[in-house]
């Protein structure tokens, strides 16, 4: 299992990421101060495998009260400007109340989350989902209390039931939708690079976090996958590696046969993950 770092290690961010974040703290306090009770981030960032240019900072902000009309709209010209301002990395996230950390709120769609400057949609916090997991145990404090203080639950089982959902769901329709000729994510695989990593890759994280109990990096998994999968899906993997980490050269001269064995190694993983 590989080894990251937790919430109880002094973390150093990367630069650009530190910038990011001291521009953001200081347009929150000026717009709407006293509002942030704490600042967590996860994802890349606090896993340790953060790239400059690809990476996003994933982040949980708590709210001292439950946002009202006015805040909404301050938090929107926020996010704008952040972005504006940083087209790389994007700030990317959730603001939640103690109470939805609590699991008091877990069935209402009430929490802001914003995705590359805008504000995307309201939903639920879900503590047994795999980024609360993440939060707790690899979670960055920036600003406030220690992530224990909310005691998020670690239901593998449940977490489990849920990355199981995610793969039935999103990532078979994401399949499907790639192999209907009527669908323009059809071609996209045959032309688009980035397809090919956020398939590969992205079904290969849920297949480890299902198989070791575990959160890792898109790069982690597409190692991990390479010691422990048949060796007719390494050129793919490989592949989606050498998309991650920006390297010019292809593992393959037919775009023809890298999309098919995009496919073929995603439905693998998928049904492996449904046997586990």
């Amino acid at each position: 299992m590989t080894q990251l770092q937790s919430t109880n290690e002094v973390n150093h961010l990367p630069k650009k990421v530190q910038n990011v974040i001291d521009v953001y703290l200081k347009r929150i306090e000026e717009r709407l101060p006293n509002k942030l009770e704490s600042l967590y981030l996860f994802g890349s960032v606090s896993l340790g495998a953060y790239q400059e240019g690809l990476s996003d900072i994933d982040f949980y902000a708590v709210v001292k009260r439950p946002l009202t009309e006015y805040d909404v709209d301050v938090l929107k010209q926020v996010h704008r400007d952040m972005k504006k301002q940083f087209l790389k990395p994007s700030l990317d996230g959730m603001y939640v109340t103690r109470e939805d950390l609590l699991g008091e709120n877990e069935e209402e769609s009430h929490c802001l989350y914003f995705n590359e400057g805008r504000l995307q949609m309201y939903r639920p916090f879900h503590r047994n989902w795999i980024d609360a997991y993440q939060l707790k145990t690899y979670g960055i404090v920036i600003k406030g209390l220690p992530i224990e203080t909310y005691h998020l639950p670690v239901d593998w089982k449940e977490i489990k039931t849920n990355l199981l959902k995610n793969i039935n769901g999103y990532w078979m329709n994401w399949v499907e939708n790639c192999e209907r000729v009527t669908s323009l994510s059809f071609f996209g695989l045959y032309m688009t690079s980035s397809m090919i990593e956020w398939g590969v890759l992205g079904v290969t994280r849920l297949y480890y976090s299902i198989k070791e109990e575990d959160i890792t990096s898109k790069v982690g998994a597409g190692e991990y996958a390479l010691r422990t999968v048949p060796e007719e899906y390494h050129q793919i993997i490989r592949e989606a590696l050498r998309i991650r980490n920006g390297n010019k050269f292809s593992h393959y001269g037919s775009m023809i046969n890298r999309r098919n064995d995009t496919l073929k190694f995603m439905k693998y993983v998928m049904k492996e993950c449904n046997n586990l």
